[in-house]
């Protein structure tokens, strides 16, 4: 009887372990190349092409954070916790902004917190952010997820803010799932700004498509007016430990987080492609969406700036010419 029972406590032991390798540990490694997947001077090149000011800074408006487990945001990472930023992005020009991001707005904020003591939301950044979106130049976003899409489906001036709107199909077509009730009839009728290619949207601003963390994903490459050069990562990784360890997000949190699977595969060659880059552009600024320290630290060296510039506008400006559709360079 009691071999039998010390047999079963193997098995179960046996199932466990297997079970806890694959959704934490395996399937997480990024290749061992990913040639082509980015190409930066083809950024460069279109950064350049439409004519105006350039930005001058990159700002983060953090409307909430939160402490996840590290193995959460990085397979096999089991030191402790990560601290998380949810936020939006301002690009700053002499006399206009562009916003990339939607954020979180409470309710959202109260179904994704994860830490009782640390999970934070601050009402009055929100008010902040709907306020710089009704307000700014042009709106984009990194992806379609709640925390990066929900002040925009929920925006409360939504015939103010849909001519402001520069989406991917993708974007666009996730909208209604993020609406609090029906979507607004102002941002139903929103069509594709964004043609699905590498894009200037304004000088020295260029969407670069990033389809697999979902289908809608899309970095923004940045040349501001004084050299620096900044890449907004969205979501393809969490920290950018993720891109120095060459690990992405495990199986795990694909059940625990996402409603639609991601694309590992693709999110991987990712991984590696930034994480090559970043080797031969030491001095690109990469800024993930999420990864608070990281962030902060970015602001503490003065590469970004905390908190919103002064309204610029209330109108579309003129000068923002239509996007930059070419398929490649000239």
């Amino acid at each position: 009887m009691l071999k039998w029972a010390l047999r079963i406590v193997g098995v179960l032991a046996l199932v466990f372990g297997v079970l806890f390798w694959w959704m934490l540990i395996s399937g997480s490694s990024a290749p061992k190349t990913a040639d082509g997947v980015f190409d930066i001077t083809d950024w460069r090149i279109r950064a350049d092409r439409l004519d105006g000011d350039l930005p001058t800074e990159v700002r983060i408006l953090e409307v909430g954070s939160d402490i996840v487990p590290s193995f959460i945001v990085q397979a096999g990472d089991f030191h402790g916790d990560t601290a998380m930023s949810y936020n939006a992005v301002e690009i700053v020009f002499p006399n206009y902004s562009i916003m990339v991001g939607g954020a979180i707005d409470l309710p959202t904020a109260e179904l994704m917190r994860q830490s009782e003591t640390d999970g934070l939301f601050d009402p009055a950044a929100y008010e902040q952010l709907t306020d710089a979106l009704a307000s700014a130049g042009k709106v984009l976003m990194t992806h379609e997820h709640p925390d990066h899409i929900i002040a925009l489906a929920r925006h409360p001036a939504p015939d103010v803010l849909a001519p402001r709107l520069l989406l991917n199909q993708p974007q666009i077509t996730a909208l209604p799932a993020f609406a609090d009730g029906e979507l607004a009839p102002a941002l139903k009728t929103v069509q594709p700004g964004l043609s699905g290619n590498v894009e200037a949207i304004a000088p020295g601003v260029v969407v670069v498509p990033a389809a697999g963390h979902s289908p809608g994903s899309q970095m923004i490459y940045i040349a501001l007016e004084n050299g620096e050069e900044v890449l907004l990562l969205g979501d393809i990784v969490w920290a950018m430990s993720n891109l120095d360890d060459l690990k992405t997000r495990p199986i795990l949190t694909q059940y625990l987080v996402f409603d639609h699977s991601e694309d590992r595969a693709t999110v991987k060659r990712q991984v590696r492609a930034l994480h090559d880059l970043r080797v031969v552009e030491p001095d690109l600024i990469m800024v993930p969406a999420h990864d608070r320290d990281y962030l902060l630290k970015l602001a503490e060296d003065d590469k970004v700036k905390w908190g919103l510039a002064p309204p610029r506008i209330t109108a579309l400006p003129p000068e923002l010419a239509p996007a930059e559709t070419t398929d490649s360079p000239e």
